[in-house]
């Protein structure tokens, strides 16, 4: 099951941000591919991030947006 936030206007607002990046990785971390089909907040909505704001959004390869992911969910889990 999707989070409600990934239906109604997320797959528009997905697709302008991919456009408007060129479908290419705006974070470009190691071992980055470069072509881009995610989308990232750049800040996360769990640290108050907006949404669907295209401001704190950035096109990412799949390499890049699940790395950055795994490294804050890692250093949130060591915050006791």
């Amino acid at each position: 099951m999707r989070k409600a936030q990934y239906t109604g206007p997320w797959r528009t607002i997905r697709k302008q941000v991919l456009e408007r990046d060129g479908h290419l990785c705006q974070i470009q971390a190691k071992g980055c591919t470069i072509v881009a089909n995610q989308v990232d907040h750049i800040i996360p909505v769990a640290k108050g991030g907006p949404w669907w704001d295209t401001a704190n959004l950035r096109a990412a390869c799949p390499r890049c947006n699940n790395g950055r992911n795994a490294v804050a969910t890692m250093k949130a889990s060591r915050q006791w």
